[in-house]
Order: C-alpha cells, then sequence, then structure tokens
C-alpha cells in the first residue's frame, strides 16, 4: 500500500467539487450578513449612547452572536457531515474504495477534512466582525477568544460524532437526529445530574462526587454565558476554555478512530444484509387482537378515526411515504429519548406546581419552549430529507414516471413529512393545560395547538422547498437546520433590540416569531404571568404569528408546486402543441426543453459522478 503524506486523495477530490458549489459560499455570505444586521442597531444608537450604555449594548451583542454561531455550527455542521458514509454505502461506491489501495483512515480523515474546512472557514468569516464590534467597548478581546475556542471545539466535536454514527447507520436523517439527541443529552447532562443528585438522601451522597456547577462548567453554553454575562458562580480561567477544547479534540479523535477502525468490517456487513424491516403499528393487527379480546373492538375504531391509516386508492403518494418511512430502531431510540426528556422535565415541572410552587409555573413555560423547539428541529431534518434522500438515489425518477400529477407527488410528499408534527403536540398541550389550570385560561391551548401545527407546516413546507430547489442532500438539510436556528436564536434579539424590551413596547410579540419563544411566552400569560393586558396583547400576536407562518407555508408549497417540473426535469401532461406545429414552425424539441433546469442541478444521480468511486454526491 502506498504512503502518502497529507490527507489523502479523497479529501483532495472531494474539497475540490465542494469548492465549486455555490451553497458553501452562500451560507458563509449569510452567516456573516445576519451577523452585521445584529450590531446594525449597535452601530446606530452607539453615537447617542452613553459610554456606560454602549458597553451593555456591546456585550449584550457578543452575548447573542456567540450564541446564534455556537447554534448555527452546532447544528449545520453535522447537517454536513452526517450522509459522509452512509451516502457512500447506499450508492455502493465505498465499496469500490475498499477495492483501491486507500487505507481505512485515508478515506475517514478526506471525508471529515472536506466537510470539516467549509465550517471552520464560516468561523473564520465570522470572526472579523466580532473583533471589530469590540471597538464599541465593553468585551475584552480575550473574551471573544475563549468564545471563539467553545465554538471551534463543538465544531470538531460535532462533525466528527456525525461521521462516526455514518458508518453504523444506513440514513442520513437519521444518523443526524441521532447526532443531535447526544448532544441534547450533553447539554443536559448537570440539570439533570443536579435533579439525580437532589433525590439522593444525604447520607448517599458521596463527598468525591462533583457538585452541579463541576460538572456545568464544561457546558458550552454556560461557557459562552460566562465570556460575555458576567461573573460566573464558580471561577472560569483561559485553562478552562482551553481545556474544553482539548476535551472536544480528544474526544473526537477517539471517535475517529473508532470510525476508521471499524469502517471497512461495519460496510462490508451490511452489504451482505438487506435493512431490517421497520418498525411499523401496522403489526398490531386490530381485527386480529378484537377476535383474542372482544373489549378492545371499540378502542381499535377510536384508533382508527382518530388517527386513520392513508388510502392507497385516494393518495397513493402518502401511502407509499408511510410504508417506505416506518420508523427504524434508530428513529424509535431517538424519538423515545426525546418523549423520556420531554417527560421527565415536565413532569418535573408539574409536580411543583402541584406543590404551589411559583418555580414549577416558571419552570413549565420554559419547558414547552424547549421541548417545541427540540421536536421542530428534528423535524426540519426529515422534513428536508423526505425528498432529498429518494433524489440522491435516483428512486425519485421512478415515482416521477408514473401517470401521478405533480401536485399529488407534492402533495404526497408534504403529508408525509407534516404526519410526524400532530404527535409533538401531545406534551406540551399536557403541559399548557396543567398551567391553564391556574387560570381557568384553557381556551387558550387550542391556540397554543394552532400555532405549533404552523409552525410545523411551514418546516414542512421550507424543508420540500430546499429539497426541490438544491440536489445535493446535505446542502438542503444544513440550509433547512440553519434557517430554523436562525429564526429560533437570532430573531429574539433582533426583534428586542429593533422593537424594544419594555412592558409597553412590541419587542416581546415580535419575539414570539421564534417557535421556542413564542410557545415559552404564550405558556407564560397562561399560567398567569403579567397583567390581563399582557395576556390580551400576547394572544393577538400568537393569533398573528398562527396565521403569518401559515401563509409562509402555503406560499412555499405553491412555489414548489410551480417549479418542480422545471428543477427536476418532469413534464406533466401532454404538451399543448403537437409535432405538426413544431414540424410547420420549424422547431424541434430539444434535450434542454425536457432536461432539468441549469439553476436547479441534475434531477437525481449524476451518472458521471456515480460512476466515481471518489464520489461524495450525487
Amino acid at each position: 500500500m502506498a504512503r502518502r503524506v497529507g490527507l489523502g486523495p479523497v479529501f483532495a477530490y472531494e474539497w475540490r467539487m465542494a469548492s465549486r458549489r455555490w451553497p458553501g459560499y452562500a451560507m458563509r455570505s449569510l452567516t456573516v450578513l445576519l451577523m452585521l444586521g445584529v450590531m446594525t442597531p449597535v452601530w446606530y444608537s452607539w453615537p447617542a449612547a452613553t459610554p456606560a450604555r454602549q458597553a451593555e449594548m456591546n456585550e449584550v451583542f457578543h452575548l447573542w452572536a456567540a450564541m446564534l454561531l455556537l447554534g448555527l455550527v452546532g447544528l449545520a455542521a453535522p447537517a454536513a457531515t452526517a450522509g459522509g458514509i452512509c451516502q457512500d454505502k447506499a450508492r455502493g461506491s465505498l465499496a469500490l474504495l475498499f477495492a483501491t489501495d486507500l487505507s481505512d483512515s485515508e478515506i475517514v480523515l478526506g471525508k471529515l477534512a472536506a466537510r470539516l474546512v467549509p465550517v471552520l472557514g464560516m468561523i473564520l468569516s465570522v470572526a472579523p466582525v466580532l473583533a471589530i464590534s469590540t471597538l464599541f467597548g465593553g468585551v475584552a478581546p480575550v473574551s471573544l477568544v475563549e468564545a471563539l475556542l467553545v465554538v471551534l471545539s463543538c465544531a470538531v466535536f460535532g462533525c466528527s460524532l456525525a461521521l462516526t454514527l455514518s458508518v453504523w447507520g444506513r440514513k442520513t436523517h437519521e444518523v443526524l437526529m441521532a447526532t443531535y439527541v447526544l448532544g441534547l443529552l450533553y447539554l443536559l447532562g448537570a440539570p439533570v445530574y443536579a435533579g439525580l443528585q437532589a433525590t439522593l438522601p444525604a447520607a448517599w451522597r458521596a463527598p468525591w462526587l462533583p457538585s452541579i456547577w463541576d460538572v456545568l462548567r464544561y457546558n458550552p453554553i454556560f461557557l459562552v454565558l460566562a465570556a460575555f454575562g458576567g461573573s460566573p458562580p464558580v471561577p472560569v480561567t483561559f485553562g478552562t476554555y482551553a481545556t474544553f477544547l482539548g476535551m472536544g479534540l480528544a474526544a473526537s479523535a477517539a471517535l475517529i478512530g473508532a470510525a476508521a477502525w471499524r469502517v471497512r468490517a461495519v460496510v462490508i456487513r451490511q452489504l451482505g444484509r438487506g435493512e431490517r424491516a421497520a418498525w411499523s403499528l401496522g403489526r398490531v393487527d386490530l381485527d386480529r387482537l378484537g377476535r383474542w379480546a372482544p373489549g378492545t373492538v371499540r378502542l381499535g375504531l377510536l384508533v382508527r378515526r382518530v388517527w386513520p391509516g392513508p388510502s392507497l386508492d385516494r393518495n397513493p403518494v402518502l401511502w407509499r411515504e408511510c410504508r417506505r418511512r416506518r420508523p427504524s430502531r434508530w428513529s424509535l431510540a431517538v424519538w423515545g429519548i426525546y418523549v423520556l426528556l420531554c417527560g421527565g422535565f415536565g413532569l418535573y415541572a408539574i409536580v411543583g406546581m402541584i406543590g404551589g410552587n411559583r418555580w414549577g409555573r416558571e419552570l413549565g413555560a420554559v419547558v414547552n419552549g424547549l421541548q417545541v423547539g427540540a421536536g421542530l428541529l428534528l423535524l426540519s431534518v426529515s422534513a428536508a430529507t423526505s425528498l432529498a434522500e429518494e433524489r440522491q438515489r435516483g428512486s425519485l425518477d421512478v415515482l416521477m414516471t408514473t401517470p401521478l400529477s405533480t401536485r399529488a407527488i407534492v402533495w404526497g410528499k408534504w403529508w408525509g413529512a407534516f404526519r410526524a408534527v400532530p404527535p409533538l403536540l401531545v406534551p406540551p398541550l399536557v403541559l399548557a393545560t396543567v398551567l391553564s389550570s391556574h387560570t381557568g385560561r384553557y381556551w387558550g391551548v387550542a391556540l397554543m395547538a394552532a400555532l405549533i401545527l404552523a409552525y410545523g407546516a411551514a418546516i414542512t413546507s421550507l424543508g420540500l422547498a430546499l429539497a426541490t430547489w438544491i440536489p445535493r442532500m446535505h446542502h438542503a438539510v444544513a440550509l433547512t437546520v440553519g434557517l430554523y436556528t436562525s429564526m429560533s436564536i437570532a430573531w429574539i434579539p433582533l426583534s428586542l433590540i429593533l422593537f424594544g424590551e419594555g412592558p409597553d413596547d412590541p419587542g416581546h410579540g415580535v419575539a414570539a416569531g421564534s417557535p421556542p419563544m413564542g410557545v415559552g411566552a404564550f405558556s407564560s400569560v397562561l399560567a398567569g404571568k403579567g397583567a390581563p393586558r399582557e395576556f390580551a396583547t400576547q394572544t393577538l400576536w400568537t393569533l398573528f404569528w398562527t396565521i403569518a407562518y401559515g401563509g409562509v407555508a402555503l406560499a412555499l408549497l405553491l412555489a414548489t408546486l410551480l417549479t418542480f417540473n422545471r428543477c427536476l426535469g418532469r413534464i406533466d401532461g401532454p404538451s399543448t402543441r403537437d409535432e405538426d406545429d413544431f414540424a410547420r414552425d420549424g422547431e424541434t424539441a430539444g434535450p434542454a426543453e425536457v432536461g432539468p433546469s441549469p439553476s436547479c442541478g441534475p434531477s437525481s444521480v449524476d451518472k458521471a459522478t456515480a460512476a466515481d468511486p471518489l464520489a461524495s454526491e450525487p
């Protein structure tokens, strides 16, 4: 086997191909513009403000900018890496790479580096914007360096974790959701540890066990808050940030080592097996259950009425989606962890409310916002991959050759992704009902359900539209997750800075455009926080954002319907002009008239790329 210096030909090829694609440059430009947009209010208010006010505003800007950058890197970077190996396994090109003299480490490191370089480029492009804003005062340059160290550590670890899980995973959206859930478990490690420690008797608490602050000081969100948010309750020095970076790099090296060690054996073993049968509710035969237990007949009828299955005659695309995307073991594990976390924190808040504690209602509002935000994040992944996975595998071309209309295909795909939204209503609505019991405003629970459905509809339409317009799956998924993250995080400081954060200012109502903020703020007023006037104002804003997000969902769906044929090279129905018209006018139908538009890229699998064993994208 030849010895090569550097990252090898896999990195050289994939990086050269990635450097010629516009989405990477567009994402960096949009990130910089977003940071400049957040800085604009600080710039215009700087001449009229006092030095103390200037320093305070600049500190708030750096805090929100660092949190936004951390969220974008922590969510968008794994989205660009999750399909690094599982996509090549699905196409069979990874097996061809194993037939060459390339080592396993060259393959894994090359794929990791090719996807990590754009992420590092995004961090470096934002660093000058944050550095220039230190001239406003209030922020030491060392604080900026500390925050960038945290972001860098999360970027490397997130990409390494996603690529390692991609070795064992078969589908991109399952790998990405597993990465997000593991990251969420790490972020919630300190609160969970504190809750478990509080339930233990004092005699069982060993003195050598770390305190909650010892665990929390290695939480990335806590470290960013400590860099810009004042004095933390525990000492956090530059050495703490350097240690966090070292821990992230060490964990990443261990993950990549495990991936390089097992990639060949795992891929070869999976090539000899078919995909395991997915778990489905269809395995529970309600008719047979009714014969065994006659008392369950009514229960079976109720289940079918509440949650009817799709009809093959009425909507064959939706029927196909429900059977093609049955939950695998990975999906069941991811959603099981999500339900356990939501149920655990929600039950803890409900117990506090039953005990008459005020912190129970405050915690319930926070938990409601966070669990909706996390659930919609997982939805954004599946919404983008619903069409993109079929597009890169080539099975979408088979679907487009059927007599089904474009409207039926798009509508079925949309409903197939949106079916995951109604189950997300259960945890927040249960908690909202308990919160409303303190004020009797139970009708607000229905409005919250409409708001969450509107959020989910907009995200579903966004993912489907981007998967139609962008041919490469990891770009579509990364952009969908990035836009959702920006709306969830960046929209809050922009609204509060531009519209004010006082009780009579519309800032909090405008900030409800962020899904976690909108659900959390409305949950607070349902529990009785604030005056009746604030409840009426927040209710009107909730109704406004419900209609607004519903309109966005409809507009994106219509745009997808109008551009689907052009982007995917499909002709829906016969032409209005027959061959005699073309012959009389001297016109001929060239390949460009039936092929995909140059602006939208290839319809599915690029034959030249698929034939190349080094190719990583269709």
